[in-house]
């Protein structure tokens, strides 16, 4: 489904902007499911639906709980797309989440890498940020460092902690910015260098993003024992994951 120079972009950069994965009608779709999945869930606690996201940012596992996201979940093309990518004949979803940054508003999401944080052990994997809304620069749009992707190896970071902030020194001006428009998606490496700004538009900023794995990829709970995912893993250390709550949803496509 990819052309040779789209996989050596990706392979260079460590992300891939493929745009119009879905249509701009599937992603306002999608952007509506998410406004009436976001209020049953406010609705459920008691809190009105602006107080309740004004909190919470930041949801996952939302294929299970909403049947929108569960078919985007197994459309198929977006798995075809990430088995190219990682080079595996199958892929295996670990989960799905919702992002959201809010009109004139979202925090600053600080430089940091996926992988130290998942309980996997091998970096073959890689997740694809689908946009539900335009995000262009200003609206807290995926800032990427070019080839981050292969530097060494690092630890998990604590997003909370100024200290342990990444600092580029005079490689900051070498940081690009990935605008996208309502239905693109950007694939990204799970060891890319990524952040994001606050969202300075009146518009939101709203995203669906999977998390796929090479299908043989295995559990490692050392990495990152916190991860709210371990407690879903019946597979032990060092053994691929489970179908039932990690589904396999095919590969490369056969032509």
């Amino acid at each position: 489904m990819l052309s040779p120079a789209q996989r050596r972009r990706y392979a260079e950069l460590g992300w891939l902007v493929v745009p119009g994965l879905i249509t701009r009608a599937r992603a306002l779709e999608l952007a509506r499911a998410f406004e009436v999945q976001t209020q049953r869930w406010a609705e459920a606690i008691d809190v009105p639906p602006d107080e309740y996201l004004s909190v919470v940012s930041q949801w996952t596992n939302v294929w299970e709980r909403n049947a929108s996201f569960k078919a985007q979940l197994f459309d198929p093309r977006a798995a075809e797309i990430a088995a190219e990518l990682i080079d595996c004949a199958r892929v295996r979803v670990f989960h799905d989440h919702l992002i959201a940054k809010p009109p004139l508003g979202g925090g600053t999401i600080p430089w940091h890498r996926d992988l130290p944080n998942w309980p996997v052990a091998e970096p073959r994997a890689l997740s694809c940020w689908l946009a539900l809304d335009d995000a262009p620069p200003d609206a807290g749009a995926m800032r990427f460092m070019p080839g981050g992707h292969r530097l060494p190896e690092t630890s998990s970071i604590d997003f909370l902690n100024p200290a342990e902030a990444k600092q580029w020194g005079p490689r900051a001006a070498e940081a690009v910015p990935v605008p996208v428009s309502a239905g693109d998606a950007v694939f990204h490496h799970c060891l890319s260098w990524h952040c994001s700004p606050p969202n300075a538009t009146r518009a939101w900023r709203r995203a669906y993003i999977t998390i796929y794995l090479d299908a043989d990829c295995t559990f490692a709970p050392e990495r990152a024992a916190w991860h709210p995912m371990v407690r879903k893993v019946h597979a032990a250390p060092g053994l691929p994951f489970g179908d039932h709550q990690f589904p396999v949803l095919g590969g490369k496509h056969e032509s």
